[in-house]
């Protein structure tokens, strides 16, 4: 998310939009917001309805569960949902007529787009 903050404005400067969508409930979406100093939108996906409609949803293993409960995460508390389930980390580039540019999509968490390899793709389609 930090990432994304440093090319946020390069973002809107070339006529792009950038719009993050989290399957945490609001507080907590507020809370890393507040804690980042994010300046682009968070929208809440209640029950991963978004990310199961592009068909990335995976549900946690129950070795993972119990590693997260290790840590004292609470998945279905912290997103209002009873299932052990989360979306795959993905991007989307969207042009102004809808149409998907873009799209990368990893299951490891650890994988993400370079923000700069996004900001090139916003500027070539704006």
């Amino acid at each position: 998310m930090e990432a994304l903050q440093t090319i946020y404005s390069e973002i809107r400067n070339a006529g792009g939009e950038l719009v993050v969508f989290s399957p945490e409930n609001a507080s907590l979406s507020a809370g890393l917001a507040g804690k980042h100093k994010l300046g682009f939108p968070i929208v809440q996906d209640t029950g991963l309805a978004i990310a199961r409609a592009f068909g990335l949803v995976f549900e946690l293993p129950t070795d993972l569960i119990g590693a997260y409960a290790s840590f004292g995460i609470d998945l279905p508390k912290n997103t209002g949902h009873a299932a052990w389930e989360l979306p795959v980390p993905s991007r989307f580039v969207i042009d102004k007529a809808g149409i998907v540019r873009s799209v990368e999509a990893d299951p490891d968490y650890t994988v993400r787009p370079e923000p700069d390899a996004t900001l090139a793709i916003v500027r070539s389609i704006t």
